[in-house]
């Protein structure tokens, strides 16, 4: 993952939109932040995203729990 993801740090989201393609040059799976200051960070991957199947509860120490042979690339919790 790029290093730019770090500049959302501190930003308000204010929407997101998820959007999927299956033209042959772009990104299969796009996901975008929007923030109140009128930018926005994309997420793409050149395969499908797929989302859980609904809202999980526990907070950043289930997160980091869930997954603990990853590295958490970015992190930060208000």
């Amino acid at each position: 993952m790029k290093d730019a993801i770090k500049g959302i740090v501190g930003k308000k989201i204010k929407g997101v939109v998820v959007k999927k393609s299956d033209g042959v040059n772009d990104p299969k799976s796009q996901v975008f932040l929007l923030f109140d200051d009128d930018s926005y960070y994309e997420f793409y991957s050149v395969a499908k995203i797929l989302g859980a199947g609904g809202i999980d509860k526990g907070g950043i120490g289930a997160i980091r729990g869930y997954m603990p042979d990853n590295e958490i690339i970015l992190e930060y919790e208000i």
